[in-house]
C-alpha cells in the first residue's frame, strides 16, 4: 500500500513546467482488471489479482494525449520475500480517446506482454495491495510465537 501511494503522490506533485498530460486525461480511467489513475506528471496503474486485491502496478510519466502512446515506465509485482516487490523496466503502449484508453505493458526482462486494458474515463476501483505471506512462513509456524 505505501508504495501505491508513493507512486500516485509522486503523480500528484506540482510541476514547475508545463504539464506532459493533457487535462482532459487527469483522473479515474478502469476495467474490471484494471486501475488507473492519470495526474499532471503521469499515470500508476494497478492490476487485479485474484483475492480483489492488486498484485502488481506500473507507473509511468510522459505525454499522454489523444492518439498513439509508447511510453517509458517500469512494471511492479508484489511477492511475498524481501523487500516485498521487484521492480521491473517496462513499456506503456496503446492508444488514447477523450473517453477510452487502451493499454499494454511490455516487460522485456520477463518476456512477457501484459494486456491489452480497456479502460473508460470514470471508472474507479479502489484495491488494496495482496498481502502476500513470507517466503517459508506456514500457519503453524506463525502460531509459535
Amino acid at each position: 500500500m505505501l508504495a501505491w501511494l508513493a507512486a500516485t503522490a509522486l503523480l500528484g506533485a506540482s510541476a514547475t513546467c508545463s504539464s506532459p498530460v493533457a487535462p482532459q486525461f487527469f483522473g479515474a480511467w478502469g476495467s474490471a482488471d484494471a486501475s488507473l489513475v492519470v495526474a499532471d506528471t503521469g499515470a500508476a496503474l494497478q492490476l487485479l489479482a485474484s483475492g480483489s486485491c492488486y498484485g502488481s502496478f506500473g507507473t509511468f510519466h510522459g505525454p499522454i494525449q489523444t492518439g498513439a502512446l509508447d511510453l517509458s515506465g517500469t512494471y511492479t509485482q508484489l511477492i511475498g520475500a524481501y523487500p516485498g516487490r521487484i521492480r521491473y523496466a517496462a513499456q506503456f503502449s496503446g492508444v488514447a480517446t477523450v473517453d477510452r484508453i487502451a493499454l499494454t505493458i511490455t516487460v522485456p526482462a520477463l518476456k512477457q506482454t501484459i494486456g491489452p486494458f480497456a479502460l473508460t474515463r470514470g471508472v474507479s476501483n479502489s484495491w488494496s495491495p495482496c498481502l502476500y505471506p513470507a517466503a517459508g512462513a506456514t500457519t503453524s509456524s506463525r502460531r509459535r510465537r
